[in-house]
This record gives C-alpha cells, structure tokens and sequence, in this order.
C-alpha cells in the first residue's frame, strides 16, 4: 500500500501495496458446513471449459488452450497459463455491470478435469502491463507477483492451481475501482466461489497476498463465501480507514495513495505481439484490452473514489460500510498474518479489533520490521523479517486445510525490540493492566506534521519529524516511570484517558528510556480533543521489551510527526490530569524459537532515538503489586482500580466469555487472558516479490 511520500524513493515505490477429489465444505458465518455455491453468475461457455494442460508448446500460443513455459517465459515453470472471465455481482458505481478476469495457472500434465485446491491472489497489482506502472513489456502473459512464492513453495508440482484475480477497474476486469467497499467485497467472493465450483477444482480455496491482496484476503475471511479454507495475509491493512486517517487526522498519504490507485487502474494491456526464441505471443485480447481501459474512458471512476475518501468520519456511510473488522465477527476460517509493529506502510492499527472479532485459529509473525514479504531477503542475502522457513510453513498451512494434511497448532513467532525471537500460543497472551495518572502541562497546537515540510523538502532524513530534538519538543506533559528491575513487556493497546481545557490535536507517545535519560520511541498517536474536556485515546498495538535499568516515558503535547496532516488550531491547550493504562507482561516465561534480528530493527532503533535526555522526574513504577480483592459478582462487569494503578480487566462480553474454544479468554482478579491467537512459521529463499506492495 502507499506509504510515506516525503522520501523520493518511496514516493511511488511503497503504494499501498496497501496482496481428495470430491468437492470440499466450508463453514457459513454460523460455524456450520455448507457446500460450495454456484458461481454468482452464468459464465459463457468458453469461461466454463477447463483449461488444456497438455497443450502442445511447438503450436502458436494460444490462451484460450492453454500456455506453457516453453510459449511464454512469464508462465511459471510446470504450469500451463488460460484466461477467465466472470461477473461480479454488484454492479459498477454507474449501474454498469462488471466483467471480472482471472490468469489461472494450472499444473502441467494433468488431466483437463483433474480436480485440485486453488490459492487465489486477488487484487489490483496483477495487470498483465506491469504490477504498478506501465513496465513497458515485451510481450504479455500472466502477473510475476508473488512468483517467489509460486517457485519456490513448489506449488504446481503439488497439485494446487493458482488463479490471479483482477479487482474491478485494475488488469483485464471493468468497472471502478472501490477501495475495499460492496464492489470489491463482491468481486471477492465471486473469485473464491468460481475457483471453488470449477470442473477442476476440489472444491477447496485459500487466498493468499501481501498489503493490498492481504486485505482481499481479510475481505474473504469476513465474508466466508462457500469453498474459502483458508487465508495468509501479510503485512495488511486492517482497516482502510484506518490507512487513510487516524482518528479523523489525515494520513500523511491522505491523497498520494488514491491517486496512485487510480494511476494503477488506468493500466491497459499489451497491445503488441512478441516472441520467445522464435515462437509469436499474440497481444492481450481485444476483451481483456477493453476491460483494461475502462477507466481511461469512464472519468468518473477516479474522481468518485477521490471524493468519496474525503470522508473523514469512520462512522460515514462510505467507511461503515468497508468496516472489515465488523463483517468479520465470528468467522472461523483460519489466518495466517505477519505484522511488522515498526511498519511504515500498513500499520498494525486495527489488528486487534480484527482478531478480537474472529473465532477461528490465528497463526503469525510479528516483529519490528517494515512492509516486507515473509521470504523477502536484503542485498546482503539477509531475511528482512530474519526468520527462516516462510515457505515452509505456509506450505504446511495450505496442505492443513487445503490438502487435509495434519494441522500444526496455531502459534505466534514473536520477535521483540532487542531481536529475540519466542514462540507462544495468543496474542498479547496473559497480560496485566496497570493505570498511572500522568503529569500536566501546556502547549500551543502549532504541529502540522508533514504539511510543515517545504514542498521537495525530504527532511531531516528520519521517519519520526523534523522538529529541533530537545527535551522541550518531545512533549508538554511528560510522566517517567522508575526504572524496571527485570525484562517487562509492553504487550498490547495502550490508551490515554486526558481532561483538558482548550481545542486541538494531541500527540500522545511512548518511549524507552535508557540509563543515561536518552529515549527511544516505542509508539505514538494523535487525535483531536474531544469538545467536552475529556479525550479517550487508544495508541496502536505494539511489542516492546523495557530492559533493566530502563524506564517508560509517557509525553503528550503538540505533534510534529510526519505521519499526519493535522490542522492545528493554534490554541493553547492544558491538559488539567489524565491517566494512561499499559497492557504489561513479565519474560520468564518466554519460549525462544530460531530467527535473527530483522535487518531493519537497527535503522529504527537508531532513526526512532531522541538523542537528548530528558529532565523528567519518576513518578510511577511499573511493577506488579498486590490486587485489592474482587467484588462479589461480576453482574455489573464495571470493576474498581487498585491500589498503585494496577486495574483489573472486565470482560468484553459474555459471548466472548463462554464456550469460546478458540479464543480460551479467561479473567482472573490480577491478569487478563486476551487471546488473539498464532503461529510459528519459516522462510529460506531469495525472493522477488515487491517490497512496496
């Protein structure tokens, strides 16, 4: 997806980048099993015909009968390449109906009706022009995204079918494109239910994608349409509000993510022949053409989706309805996620509203890494989220539940601030909650974050703000725990409850503070006050290991991150008490697993440090304490704090509370058990794949 636009190299470069032989079952929203549908739509009868693997590769390359290796280099190896069409259910925002494509890559050598599970990508990067710009091919053929991925998992040479489907509006599919919302919601469970009720399908489909085609594959797991098995989602954006804005404040990206959408989608096909060592490649097809250029001659499509995303309230009726999270309550179609907490692209925001709401396993990575692939290495050939065997371990994922082979259980693989990597079972796991009341201060609302820096100006070079790094800019009201005796964890959302007089934005964040005074940011947030005086403000998840000897800083004041473009106010501000609640988590019981630090960890622990000490005076400890007993019921499910902060955790509903098998959430007078779920998981191979999408 698209991420920050201050740094030329990223400008373009980070777009959103936001991807048996009986028919299987899969479970309805209800946990119930229901046999695959039929297709949304009649298909016309060359759609429905299987594709022909065993189509001779000395014959001109025809995708209609099928494409080898052998006719068109950007056919994977051991695959045989047609071309789809489908119709999505919902029409275009004009009332045009929308024609869907789909590249299926079928393995080579089967039999037409041979049935097999299908891994679908869905998205906007797999036009057959190039992925985000017009790449200026040679000669046409199927999308190289994720062909890393393809190659190395081996997925043809065991049995599995891959079909790449083009959102509306991008590659060789019509119509507008919708950024999450009913349309692309309904192109995805057309391609799922298609790939599941084809001639040569088991029955059987898992999705899998990274940013952009990670949120198809979430869109997936929350609509279960009949066949969809299984979901891997990397590095996606939870929420596409929350990619946009963040708490009505605009993203940084606000507007530089839809234009390059809409650039995206403005892609045509190729429309000149080439060649392979002699052999002629026809041009994309005259249907797959006119698809492409749907937008190019309908210029209302840009314009809606750039007037429709100036909707700042999360609760519109446009966001309302691409609310993810909300559709996705109760799924049980197991997940397979990576999450990088340091990312600066697809931040985990909304991660744990969107688990919190699912029912079935979750497995993943996390870790202090940016927008990569689980098997994305460096120029020095190091892994970029420095654990091994990502292939692996998807494979194993996919065969579980496409294939029926043997399930691993669900685990996390959790890599911390210092690089050490652990397995455990949730996420956050048991945690206890720990309120403090922070100190106040004063500050006049000036921070315009990115809109303060020059047009063409990149900055200072670091991610976190151009601001002079004193210990006056780094936050009005500053509150220092004591140092920690032992490792302690921050393992969570933490959140701010804040009484104040004047209107504004407020910069809210947390910092590691070294012995000598000097911090780190851990994570940060910005809201605006809320008019009645008192702001509740949640910062984002995050993972972070305080060491002995180090303290929490809490500091609250005007913002000068680039992360946003706020509209200050220039008012004064006060901000008269307020508290801050910290999810926290001892280390004694960690289970280290294999992995090395993620290359990236450094550049953020040296681009995220504010090499100045701070004057501010401990007033709070971070260690645990006795509890004052619970109340005698539970009836009222509003519990008193205890003494030193330290609060005791309500449960969120008695749904949640009973009968969950998969969640085990379970709350006691001192510790609350938030189950989220996980995985551990491998990867060993250089990879292509596209780190900016």
């Amino acid at each position: 997806m698209h991420g920050r636009t201050t740094t030329n190299a990223l400008a373009l470069a980070v777009v959103l980048t936001l991807i048996g032989a009986t028919p299987a079952v899969a479970s309805d929203a209800s946990g119930a099993a229901s046999a695959p549908a039929a297709p949304s739509a009649e298909v016309t009868p060359a759609d429905d015909a299987a594709p022909t693997p065993d189509a001779g590769i000395d014959a001109d390359p025809d995708v209609s009968r099928g494409v080898t290796h052998a006719q068109n280099s950007s056919v994977p190896e051991g695959a045989v390449w047609t071309e789809h069409y489908l119709p999505s259910s919902v029409a275009n925002r004009n009332g045009d109906p929308v024609e869907l494509h789909a590249d299926v890559l079928r393995p080579a050598g089967l039999p037409a009706d041979a049935r097999t599970p299908v891994i679908l990508i869905s998205g906007p990067y797999l036009s057959h022009a190039g992925q985000q710009a017009d790449e200026g091919k040679s000669f046409t053929g199927p999308s190289m995204r994720h062909r890393a991925f393809i190659d190395d998992g081996g997925l043809f040479a065991a049995g599995y079918t891959v079909v790449f489907g083009d959102l509306r509006g991008f590659g060789g599919s019509s119509g507008c494109y919708d950024f999450s919302g009913p349309g692309e919601q309904a192109d995805v469970r057309a391609f799922v239910e298609w790939a599941a009720s084809a001639p040569w399908s088991t029955g059987r489909v898992g999705m899998y994608g990274k940013s952009y085609d990670a949120v198809t594959g979430l869109m997936g797991l929350a609509d279960r349409p009949a066949g969809l098995a299984a979901v891997v989602a990397q590095e996606p954006s939870w929420n596409l509000y929350d990619y946009l804005y963040e708490n009505g404040i605009p993203a940084e990206n606000n507007r530089t993510t839809i234009d390059a959408y809409n650039g995206i989608a403005a892609l045509t096909g190729i429309d000149h022949p080439g060649s392979v060592d002699g052999v002629v490649i026809p041009p994309d097809t005259e249907r797959y053409r006119t698809n492409a250029a749907y937008e190019q001659t309908h210029p209302e499509c840009a314009a809606g989706i750039l007037a429709d995303t100036l909707a700042s309230d999360p609760s519109s009726p446009f966001w309302s309805a691409r609310n993810t999270a909300h559709r996705a309550e109760g799924s049980t179609v197991p997940l397979f996620l990576t999450q990088g907490w340091t990312e600066r692209n697809t931040r985990p925001e909304g991660m744990a509203e969107f688990l919190d709401a699912v029912d079935g396993p979750v497995s993943a990575w996390a870790g202090p890494w940016d927008h990569y692939s689980g098997n994305d290495v460096d120029e020095e050939g190091r892994l970029k989220m420095g654990r091994a065997g990502w292939v692996d371990e998807v494979r194993a994922f996919f065969d579980a539940h496409l294939l029926g082979a043997p399930a691993p259980d669900p685990a996390w693989a959790l890599q911390d601030n210092e690089g050490h990597w652990r397995l455990q079972s949730s996420w956050p796991g048991v945690t206890r909650e720990l309120t403090a009341p922070l100190a106040p201060g004063s500050y006049v609302d000036t921070g315009r974050g990115a809109d303060a820096l020059p047009a063409g100006d990149e900055g200072d070079g670091s991610f976190f703000g151009t601001a002079p790094r004193d210990a006056q800019t780094i936050g009005a009201s500053q509150t220092l725990s004591d140092p920690v005796d032992e490792p302690t964890r921050l393992s969570g959302r933490a959140s701010l409850n804040l009484r104040t007089q004047g209107a504004g934005i407020v910069h809210a964040r947390l910092w590691d503070v070294e012995p000598d005074g000097v911090p780190t940011l851990i994570v940060e947030e910005a809201a605006p006050l809320d008019a009645s005086g008192t702001t509740r403000l949640h910062l984002r998840n995050v993972e972070w290991t305080l060491a002995p000897g180090h303290a929490l800083l809490v500091t609250v004041g005007t913002t000068d991150s680039l992360a946003w473009r706020p509209s200050p106010s220039e008012h004064t501000v006060t901000i008269e008490s307020g508290e801050v609640t910290l999810p926290l988590q001892g280390t004694a019981d960690d289970v280290p697993t294999e992995g090395q630090p993620a290359p990236f960890l450094a550049t953020y622990l040296e681009d995220a440090r504010w090499p100045v000490p701070i004057a501010a005076t401990p007033s709070f400890s971070l260690a645990e304490t006795s509890p004052t007993p619970l109340p005698v019921s539970f009836t009222h499910l509003t519990l008193p704090t205890t003494r030193k902060g330290l609060i005791v955790a309500a449960p969120r509903s008695l749904k949640k509370q009973t009968n969950n098998n998969h969640k085990h959430r379970h709350y006691t007078n001192t510790t609350k058990v938030h189950k989220l779920h996980a995985h551990h998981s491998p990867d060993y191979h250089a990879s292509n794949d596209n780190n900016y999408s």
